[in-house]
């Protein structure tokens, strides 16, 4: 019997990376998963043919979440096909990168409606739901940027700043529901590190990771925790995973 039988999550950025990570633990352990990208069908394809393989049951859909038109048709088809939402991992995300002069608007905007705005959206999307359900669990992403400082991210740094505060500012609200919102700030060996490792190359002449990174599955297990009734008593926390 899995920790999550019987349960169904939401997770966005599911297609690669830390999101696939998730979706394939989740899967293990009995939930039933609504995986969500914003571009690559066929990624989309190869994680719903894992998932079967396991012998789990999911739906994969091409969504952006900074659409909220796109958000409430992924909610929609997850209530249509199970009846109930009960975990919310906002994983998307983009990485554009360049020092703090170069930032054009357009990136700007773009990272903040991507990072921010889809975690605003997804999350307002399934309150009512877990408010009826008297029960949630929603779990955010950071990154260390937003609590440090990096070179070359102060857009992807300020939007992980913004999620840090929604996290604390939802949890508050919701905790009266039996809702629990967290954040995670994974550091993993994903196609991101592998661009942001290749561009402190370049800018800075940095020759080599400062750290050795961790598979994405290595990171599973945290978000496993938050979505299971182990955190029922934890909610507006901002743990570091993969950090060594």
């Amino acid at each position: 019997m899995g920790r999550l039988d019987g349960q169904v999550s939401i997770i966005t950025g599911g297609s690669r990376g830390i999101g696939r990570a998730i979706a394939l633990k989740f899967a293990d352990e009995g939930a039933r998963l609504a995986v969500v990208a914003a571009h690559d069908r066929d990624a989309l394809r190869q994680i719903e043919q894992e998932i079967a393989a396991r012998g789990g049951d999911s739906i994969a859909t091409l969504a952006d979440v900074s659409r909220r038109g796109d958000v409430e048709g992924v909610v929609q088809a997850a209530l249509t096909k199970w009846g109930r939402i009960d975990v919310l991992v906002n994983n998307a995300g983009i990485l554009r990168l360049g020092p703090l002069e170069s930032i054009s608007e357009e990136r700007w905007e773009e990272t903040l409606a991507v990072h921010l705005k889809g975690t605003f959206h997804c999350t307002q999307a399934v309150i009512p739901i877990m408010k009826q359900q008297r029960k949630g669990k929603i779990i955010n992403i950071a990154a260390p940027s937003a609590l440090r400082g990096s070179f070359g991210v102060a857009d992807y740094a300020a939007a992980k700043g913004g999620i840090i505060a929604f996290t604390k500012n939802a949890a508050s609200e919701l905790s009266a529901y039996n809702i629990q919102v967290n954040c995670i700030s994974p550091v993993a060996d994903t196609r991101m590190t592998e661009e942001l490792t290749k561009f402190r190359r370049e800018q800075l002449g940095i020759p080599r990771r400062e750290r050795e990174l961790i598979a994405p599955e290595a990171i599973a297990p945290a978000f496993l925790f938050f979505a299971t009734a182990d955190s029922d008593l934890v909610s507006g926390q901002i743990i570091e995973v993969g950090r060594i």
